[in-house]
């Protein structure tokens, strides 16, 4: 067959894999809360005042978003093709996540085989912690992190191997791409780096050469274009950036301290699970590889998990997702193992084939795979977190029905982010709703969406009410009058 259409057929394949966990009912579930809601709400704001490189929320400079503007740039390319909803915004995380795992799966074949790349490629798709929420099938910004430091790694492993100038050049390209998305999560590796070039004695090779400053001087003039137009326009961002968010390895932020441990710990029950097992199994075996060429790229995919895990494990400030960018590497170690066992099977069977192996990976993968596909469009959330978006979900409901809305008032006493994209999004669909915190600003034949059982105590000790609807514990009120104050009459 010729090599062209074997490679147009494993990438057909390969996207069909990928297409049925990350892209499938995409915008089937409600904005989610923090991180997706706020990047949904900075986005909306920058689109329509024009503040290209800030970031507002509810019109107000937004600093607890510290991020570059990247991630908000592409969202906006998207919202300008399909609207300003849920597909839209999540467009670029999930290109993101499918780019990753192509571009794993290329470096691989290339550099192993094609057993290997698709065994590698169908662990990272059916990794809990790679898709799923605050990665690939959401707004947030660790899916376009984990693809640009992916290739910014391609790249440096790249340029050890060959010692090319131009790999030089485009790694640091993507070092300062996958900062202005994250800021210092792009930097994690740099111990790994290092390590690296002087085990491979490259290090005077690689700084003392016109290639690394003219990257470098890239590197600066952008990141300081990006943050220095920011703070012209939000005075106190550069305090914020390097004080607090580069405060995240020895102080608390927002109440997320976690064990030492956390990271490994979540790997191992939940976000990578069997496939961790694997992995440790596959970094034994690199030891004992008798591929020079294989075994120093995987030393060098060790040296990236190494110096990437260290750094998130000793940091004070721990969130289950910053472990994303760790997925791609290893998935080749956890691939390893496996494709011994595939390879022993076509040794001991003389009449095995190409395709017998496969058909013995398709036995392997299908039910890690289905249990991803039924995860990925379960979007099943915890029951606590379900309580607390309800207005979202109800929201998200009658605007997927296509039921008006319009002269709502949704009232709440928590975080807003999510619940502004909504009132934005129906902006767009020229329908009006009000936000409101006060008992005060209702009035009699108000429409009222509340989920909170304390705020719908007091809203029925203040007014008799009518239910119109309801789904989950969002209530929609009619305000029929206000309860009159009976008081006891003064018998002294």
């Amino acid at each position: 067959m010729n090599k062209g259409v074997t490679i147009t057929i494993h990438y057909t394949l390969l996207f069909f894999f990928i297409y049925f966990v990350v892209f499938l009912k995409l915008g089937s579930f409600h904005l989610r809360w923090w991180d997706e809601s706020m990047f949904a709400v900075n986005t909306y704001e920058m689109l329509y005042n024009g503040k290209w490189f800030s970031f507002y929320f509810d019109s107000v400079p937004d600093i607890c978003n510290s991020k570059p503007p990247l991630t908000s740039w592409l969202q906006i390319l998207f919202v300008k093709i399909i609207g300003y909803n849920e597909l839209a915004l999540r467009l670029p995380s999930a290109i993101a996540a499918c780019l990753s795992i192509m571009l794993l799966f290329k470096f691989t074949a290339k550099h192993f085989n094609y057993l290997w790349a698709w065994i590698s490629s169908l662990i990272l798709i059916t990794s809990y912690g790679f898709i799923h929420f605050h990665t690939a099938r959401t707004a947030d910004s660790d899916s376009l992190l984990t693809l640009f430091i992916l290739i910014a790694n391609l790249y440096f492993v790249k340029f050890i191997l060959c010692q090319s100038n131009k790999d030089k050049l485009l790694f640091l390209l993507f070092i300062t791409i996958a900062f202005s998305t994250k800021l210092y999560a792009a930097l994690l590796f740099i111990p790994a780096y290092i390590f690296i070039l002087f085990y491979k004695r490259l290090f005077k090779k690689f700084i003392f050469d016109w290639s690394f400053w003219v990257g470098l001087l890239f590197f600066i003039l952008a990141i300081g274009s990006l943050l220095y137009l920011r703070e012209l326009d939000t005075p106190g961002y550069l305090n914020e950036v390097i004080f607090k968010d580069a405060g995240r390895i020895t102080s608390v932020l927002d109440n997320h301290k976690q064990p030492t441990l956390f990271y490994l710990d979540n790997l191992l029950n939940y976000r990578y699970s069997i496939w961790f097992v694997f992995a440790v199994f596959g970094i034994i075996l690199t030891f004992y590889h008798d591929n020079n060429e294989r075994k120093n790229i995987l030393l060098m995919f060790l040296a990236f998990i190494v110096s990437y895990l260290a750094i998130i494990m000793i940091s004070i400030t721990k969130l289950e997702w910053y472990d994303m960018p760790l997925f791609p590497y290893l998935a080749i170690f956890a691939a390893y193992p496996i494709y011994i066992i595939i390879e022993k099977v076509g040794t001991n069977n003389k009449a095995s084939t190409p395709t017998i192996k496969y058909l013995v990976l398709l036995v392997l993968i299908i039910y890690p795979y289905i249990t991803m596909f039924n995860k990925s469009q379960g979007n099943t959330i915890k029951g606590g977190e379900l309580q607390l978006e309800a207005n979202e979900v109800f929201l998200f409901e009658k605007i997927k029905n296509n039921e008006s809305m319009n002269n709502v008032k949704v009232l709440y006493n928590s975080w807003k982010g999510s619940l502004l994209f909504y009132k934005y999004r129906l902006a767009e669909l020229d329908q009006k709703i009000d936000l409101i915190t006060s008992l005060s600003s209702i009035s009699v034949n108000d429409r009222i969406l509340v989920c909170n059982y304390e705020l719908k105590e007091k809203l029925s000790k203040s007014f008799n009410i009518t239910l119109i609807d309801k789904i989950n514990n969002a209530e929609l009120f009619w305000i029929e009058n206000k309860k009159k104050v009976v008081t006891k009459p003064n018998l002294h």
